[in-house]
This record gives C-alpha cells, structure tokens and sequence, in this order.
C-alpha cells in the first residue's frame, strides 16, 4: 500500500513529515506529488525516505490512499489530471464537497478530513466524514494516519465538516486575534514592553490551559467565577466583556465562517 499526496505544501507536509517520524505496524510508502522544483528539491533533502515527483507518473492501485492537498482553486484541474483512481481518496481541501470531488473523480469512495494549523505540532483538530462506500478497512488506517497530526473527530454528514471549520478549523486564527488585543493593551495601555507584554500574555495563556486540564471536573465556567470575587477587579473587567455581548460576538464571528464555507462549496461546485 502506498499512501500518495498530491500536493506537497503545508498541510501535506505536516502530515507525511509526522508519519516519516513516527512508529508503525507496517512500513509505509509515502509518495509526494509536488510540481515546483525548488520546493520538490528542498523536501527530497528533508525527507529523505519518502518518494517525491513532478507528477503522477504511474495508476495508483486499489490498495493505495490518496490525498489531496491542493489549493482548492487547483483542485478542478488538478483532479481532472488524475488518472483513473480506484483507490481511497482523501481530500484535506477546504469548500470542496464529496458531491464535487465524486463528479470530477468519478469515485464513490472519498473521505473530507478538515484539520487545523496546529497539524504540524501533532496538536490539530480533525473533523473526518467519509461516504458510505469508503471501506472499514480503510477508515482504520485514514484515523490512523490522522491521529498522527491531533485528535479525530468522525462526524455522519458532510455539513458537519463547515461546522467543523467554523469553531475549530479557524478557531486558531481567533485565538490569536484576542490574544493581539491583550499584549495591545498591555503595550499601549499600560505601558509594559513589547518583549514583556509577549511572555506576560503567553504565561497566561499557558497557565489557563494548565488549569483546565488540571481541573477536568470543574466547568471553565466555574473557573473563571473563581477568580471574579464580587465586586472585584476582574468582575468588573468581566462586565465590559458582557456589556459588549462577547459571546455573542464570538457566536456571529463563527456563523459568518460557517456560511462562508458552506458559499465557497456552492461555488466550486458550480465549476
């Protein structure tokens, strides 16, 4: 069995970079198609045990897994290149369902996984749906091969994985933005240093994610009451962010990228 990705870039290569470094039952054959020369040259270095070429030279076999990790505006051109696949398809591309992938393919037996970014620190969250004809046999090893870059999360209908994108996809990306305003304020507030306000926020960070996982029997809710005594400092810092209806903030942030993907899908579809 080989499994062949086509496409090399970042996602492609936080997955088959964990899996060169990891431990398995069988020996895997890994097989990168990566167009660009220099980046093919710098990978061949890298990855010395994995197999990289221009192009699909060769069929794959029923046996084989395929991946792709294409920019979806390549995937139309780039799948209707493909030879014919008899194997399991896996596409890791965003706002392109199995319908379209199943048109362009003519396969039944494709699986949307939807990582995020921290894929490449073995700390992604995978949202997997697979259409019915994909094989028990095969799931086992696309959970396996998955599990290498974070935690499965199989869900039973495609729209699943939109959902999948909005709280947990993009979610790094708002994360980081509230993670901005806090060294902002810290920097142009109250004065503290870049360099200060950068280790002060991420200690922070890092000791909140210690105590909820310290403290798994204790609702996050519960948490953060047990740092806002009444009439407190932080009660009152708690009540700008109800004032400005956080939640709800968050609530329309995830709503707009949830019916964004499911817009780039209709799109791509209509291709």
């Amino acid at each position: 069995m080989q499994i062949i990705f086509i496409g090399g870039g970042n996602m492609a290569e936080a997955i088959f970079s964990r899996l060169e470094n990891g431990s398995h039952d069988v020996k895997l054959n890994i097989v990168v198609i990566q167009h660009n020369l220099d980046k093919r040259t710098r990978l061949s270095a890298q990855y010395p045990n994995i197999r990289f070429l221009p192009s699909l030279n060769f069929t794959p076999t029923a046996d084989d897994i395929i991946i792709l990790a294409v920019k979806p505006q390549d995937a139309k051109n780039t799948c209707l290149s493909l030879p014919k696949i008899s194997g399991t398809i896996v596409s890791v591309m965003a706002g392109v369902n199995t319908n379209t992938l199943s048109r362009w393919l003519n396969s039944n037996k494709i699986t949307r996984v939807m990582p995020n970014t921290a894929a490449k620190l073995g700390l992604s969250v995978n949202g997997i749906f697979y259409l019915p004809k994909v094989p028990l046999k095969y799931r086992q090893i696309i959970e396996s091969v998955m599990s290498y870059i974070g935690k499965n999360h199989i869900v039973n209908d495609e729209d699943s994985i939109n959902k999948i994108t909005a709280i947990a996809s993009s979610s790094p990306a708002y994360v980081f933005y509230f993670i901005e305003a806090l060294i902002d304020s810290a920097v142009n507030k109250f004065g503290f240093s870049d360099a200060d306000a950068h280790d002060i926020t991420l200690q922070v960070l890092k000791s909140s994610i210690a105590m909820i996982e310290g403290e798994v029997c204790t609702p996050i809710k519960q948490l953060r009451a047990n740092i806002s005594s009444k009439k407190g400092t932080t009660e009152q810092a708690i009540h700008v962010f109800e004032k400005a209806n956080l939640k709800q903030i968050v609530l329309d942030a995830q709503t707009a990228c949830y019916d964004r993907a499911k817009e780039l899908a209709r799109i791509i579809d209509t291709e």
